[in-house]
C-alpha cells in the first residue's frame, strides 16, 4: 500500500476517518492523500452575460485560503508525526465520487459517513455511495468516531455471485480472532439450505478458507440481513465486494453495499468486484 485517500469536510467523522488511515500509514509506510472540495460562491446569471466580479473572485479566494490554513493546521498535529500527509484543496465542480475516481494511483480510501436516509438516498445517496460507485479501489466507511481502529471480529458478506476480493483483509489487522462467511437467505432471492451448503463449499476452495465460521442468516432483504447479522456477531467491520452499479441499473436496483454503507452503524470495507 503506497497512498491513501481521506476526503474531508473537517467534521468529527472524517478526522475519525484520517486518524483511521494514519494508522495503516504507520503500519504500511503508506503516503496519506487529504482531499478537500471547496465550496464556490458563483456570480449570479441574466441568461445574457454572467461575469465574474471581482467580489466573487475574492471571496472564492478568500474560501479557498481559509480551507488551506485548516489543511495545514490539521496535518501539522504531532498525532501525526512521521506520517507523509499531503494536502490536496480543489474548487472543482465534479461530485466526490467522479472527482476521486480520476485518482487512479490511490490503494485505498478512508472516508467518514453518516449515510442517508429517505428520498436524499433515493435520489442523490451519500458521498460514501458515490465513491464507492466510482472509486478503483477499497474504500473503508467509517460510520461513528473511533480512537482505534483494530478489527478482532471481521464479517465478510458473500452472495456467491459477485467476485470476492479478500486480499486486502491482511492488510487491514494482523490479530483478527474471528472470521465470519455470511450468507443472508432473503425472501427476495430464497435458496434451500443444501444449495447454500454446496456455494459454500465451492466458496471455501476458491478461497482457500479454513479457520472461519459460516452462518447462514434469514432475514428479508439482503441488506437488512448484512446488518443485523453483523450486529448479532457483534462484529467489529463488514467486508463486501460490489459491482458498483451506476446510471440506470443503480437506480432500477441499487447496490446491496451501498445500502449497507448508509445503513449500518459498523464500518464496512467495500471492495470492487474483479471480473
Amino acid at each position: 500500500m503506497k497512498k491513501i485517500l481521506v476526503p474531508t469536510d473537517f467534521s468529527e467523522l472524517s478526522l475519525a476517518a484520517l486518524d483511521v488511515a494514519a494508522m495503516f500509514a504507520r503500519a504500511t509506510s503508506a503516503e496519506i492523500v487529504l482531499y478537500h472540495k471547496d465550496f464556490i460562491i458563483l456570480p449570479n446569471i441574466d441568461f445574457i452575460e454572467a461575469p465574474i466580479t471581482t467580489y466573487d473572485v475574492e471571496t472564492n479566494e478568500a474560501i479557498h485560503n481559509q480551507t488551506q490554513k485548516q489543511l495545514e493546521d490539521i496535518i501539522q498535529s504531532p498525532k501525526y508525526d512521521g506520517i507523509s500527509i499531503v494536502v490536496y484543496n480543489t474548487d472543482d465542480y465534479e461530485e466526490l465520487g467522479e472527482a476521486i475516481s480520476e485518482r487512479t494511483d490511490i490503494d485505498l480510501i478512508v472516508m467518514g459517513s453518516e449515510g442517508a436516509t429517505g428520498w436524499k438516498e433515493f435520489l442523490d445517496g451519500s458521498n460514501s455511495e458515490s465513491v464507492v460507485r466510482h472509486a478503483h479501489c477499497p474504500v473503508l466507511v467509517i460510520k461513528e468516531p473511533i480512537s482505534t481502529f483494530y478489527p478482532r471480529k471481521v464479517m465478510f458478506a458473500v452472495d456467491f455471485e459477485t467476485p470476492f476480493d479478500d486480499k486486502l483483509i491482511k492488510t487491514l489487522s494482523h490479530e483478527i480472532e474471528q472470521t465470519y462467511v455470511v450468507y443472508v437467505n432473503s425472501s427476495d432471492g430464497f435458496e434451500d439450505t443444501r444449495t447454500i451448503n454446496e456455494k459454500m463449499a465451492a466458496f471455501e476452495k476458491e478461497h482457500n478458507l479454513t479457520d472461519h465460521e459460516f452462518v447462514i442468516y434469514n432475514d428479508y432483504s439482503a441488506s437488512n440481513g448484512v446488518i443485523h447479522a453483523a450486529e448479532d456477531l457483534q462484529a467489529d467491520l463488514i467486508v463486501m465486494s460490489t459491482k458498483a452499479r451506476s446510471g440506470l441499473s443503480h437506480f432500477l436496483f441499487g447496490s446491496v453495499t451501498e445500502t449497507v454503507i448508509n445503513h449500518s452503524s459498523i464500518p464496512v470495507l467495500a471492495t470492487l468486484a474483479k471480473h
